[in-house]
């Protein structure tokens, strides 16, 4: 990835504190990047039905969410279009198989289950959010 991309990340989550920590996550890689926050699923499926030219490097999303489900939000993204071939990624705090096996059916590339500490959140997290934006389009140089 060129040093001078900017990654668009649209993150669905409702925590402010993950949030802090995913952006310290991304920042422990050194990836240039702007976030996109939703903080409930039904904000975060209107907001990108109503754009048509928005379309992010990523998506992350989180399972438990206010007003719409995580699993709705991965099913609105799957079924527009124009986001065929960007990369979604579950960050949850759910280790239920039966979750993982869902997202996947419905078209996540990665299920992250969020780590206990501090530091298995930074590494865990920073080289999931890493390797799924390699999985974007136009990344394969």
């Amino acid at each position: 990835m060129p040093d001078a991309r900017i990654a668009h990340i649209v993150v669905v989550e409702d925590n402010s504190g993950d949030v802090y920590l995913l952006e310290r996550a991304i920042e422990s890689r050194n990836i240039a990047y702007e976030l996109i926050r939703y903080q409930d699923g039904e904000q975060a499926i209107r907001a990108l039905s109503a754009d048509p030219a928005a379309v992010p490097d990523l998506f992350l999303v989180d399972l438990n969410l206010p007003r719409r489900e995580g699993f709705d939000v991965l099913r609105a993204v799957r079924g527009i279009p124009r986001f065929v071939g960007v990369p979604v990624g579950v960050l949850t705090s759910s280790e239920a198989e039966k979750d993982r096996h869902r997202t996947a059916l419905i078209g996540a590339e990665r299920y992250i289950h969020k780590p206990p500490t501090l530091e298995e959140f930074i590494d865990q997290v920073g080289t999931a959010v890493e390797n799924l934006l390699a999985l974007r389009p136009g990344d394969g140089d």
